[in-house]
């Protein structure tokens, strides 16, 4: 198989890492430019850490929803159908604790599209990786990962008690993207971000799992219900595979090592770590 051309792109206070096959280093590296654009583009538009960008200006209303860029608007619909899809255990609003944890100031209850507008930007951006000619390419975006092209991706799952970047860490089990398989993977916890995740029903830290991996083949789908079972608990994880997904929901270490977790029947390996 050829091998992958890797290139890196920074927004959001991340990395975003893209492999590539079939394409040279000077026709990836344009079209990351233009990547990394679309990504910074849609966190100016969308950031509740930079005051000025308008979703932080409707959250602390100063802008009406009507009058906020297409792309706030967007958001705010598709967080909409998640809170419905998810019967409410995805939730896009600030609780007091979140809010506390934000370098500006927005009362309890204002809007917080953080559970997907990660995975949405990439999304979006995706068209110029799309445009490129790769025989097949794979964006890992802070470990929400998508494929596409030909050909099939191995991808290892974090340890959840790591810090940090894993890259180089024994992952707790690895699943392969593209080919016949699933085209996404999204994970949510609290091991690179501590305690952001809220219980929509008690407003406090959500406890349910230590991490929660989703796969299927659409990564914003994958990343609202990894954020909706990691908040809203097991109701949550079987109303997403009823979804169509699959789900590794890890509950906790084991004192000789590895991790105990609920496997919804179809995942990859079904085999707690």
């Amino acid at each position: 198989m050829t091998e992958a051309v890797a290139r890196e792109a920074r927004a959001m206070a991340m990395a975003f890492r893209v492999s590539a096959r079939g394409v040279g280093g000077p026709a990836l590296g344009t079209a990351m430019l233009d990547f990394e654009r679309s990504l910074r583009h849609d966190e100016a538009m969308l950031s509740l850490w930079d005051a000025r960008s308008p979703l932080s200006m409707l959250a602390r209303g100063e802008l009406d929803t009507a009058d906020a860029p297409a792309e706030v608007r967007e958001v705010l619909a598709l967080c909409e159908f998640w809170v419905e899809r998810t019967a409410g255990a995805f939730s896009p609003r600030l609780t007091a604790l979140a809010a506390r944890g934000l370098p500006v100031t927005y009362p309890e209850g204002a809007p917080d599209p953080t559970g997907l507008v990660k995975t949405w930007a990439v999304a979006r951006a995706l068209t110029s990786l799309e445009s490129v000619g790769a025989t097949g390419w794979l964006v890992d975006a802070a470990g929400d990962v998508c494929v596409g092209g030909d050909g099939a991706w191995r991808v290892g799952i974090a340890d959840p008690s790591l810090t940090g970047d894993p890259t180089g860490s024994a992952p707790i089990t690895v699943v392969e993207l593209g080919g016949d398989g699933p085209r996404a993977l999204a994970t949510s916890g609290g091991a690179q971000v501590r305690d952001h995740i809220w219980d929509p029903e008690t407003g406090e830290v959500a406890r349910h799992y230590l991490q929660v991996s989703v796969l299927g083949d659409d990564l914003v789908a994958c990343d609202a219900w990894a954020t909706a079972i990691a908040g809203g608990g097991p109701r949550a994880l079987t109303r997403a595979h009823a979804d169509g997904f699959e789900v590794l929901a890890v509950t906790g270490r084991r004192s000789g090592g590895g991790f105990d977790a609920v496997v919804t029947p179809g995942w990859p390996d079904a085999r707690p770590a």
